[in-house]
């Protein structure tokens, strides 16, 4: 797994978010995040599809014309989308800098979680994942956010922090 979130880490780092100045899917240069993407959805899935006997599915971001700012990995309980859930998270910084893990609800149809409010104003973080839109802005969707840096050398906290952040996700639901 570390290899796929170093490798978008580098990604986001010679290809930072700049506002107006969209990356498009299409464009030849875009294979190797797809590919990184793709590879961490996979190692995800072979870690975490079944939890507790409860089946978990992987989403990955993508874009249909443009590359979302926020690149991410969900893994969803049953029943859960991206849009409309309460699910664990890793969505990457803007910068390359890292990412931010956690159990959280969804941007789109908040589900009265409390969560933790990393960014007010202009306060500047280590891990920023707010994209350009009030929709992508993520800071402050997690339940329990905990920042990843690159590069992520071990991933055992990392491991455990999705594992502790599943069995939120799921707790949560089972209310």
């Amino acid at each position: 797994m570390s290899l796929y979130f170093n490798a978008i880490c580098e990604f986001r780092q010679l290809n930072p978010v700049v506002k107006g100045q969209p990356l498009r899917t299409n464009d030849p240069g875009m294979m190797s995040i797809r590919d990184s993407l793709l590879g961490l959805k996979h190692a995800l899935e072979q870690q975490y599809t079944s939890i507790d006997n409860i089946d978990c599915s992987i989403q990955i971001s993508k874009g249909i014309t443009n590359l979302p700012h926020i690149l991410y990995a969900c893994i969803l309980p049953p029943g859960q989308l991206v849009p409309n859930g309460i699910y664990t998270a890793i969505c990457f910084d803007i910068l390359g800098r890292g990412a931010l893990a956690g159990c959280v609800e969804s941007k789109v149809t908040a589900k009265g979680l409390t969560t933790v409010h990393r960014k007010k104003g202009g306060k500047l973080l280590g891990i920023d994942v707010d994209g350009a839109s009030e929709r992508t802005q993520y800071n402050n969707v997690f339940v329990n956010p905990k920042e990843f840096y690159y590069p992520l050398e071990n991933t055992v906290e990392l491991d455990l922090h999705i594992k502790a952040s599943l069995k939120l996700a799921i707790g949560f639901l089972e209310r």
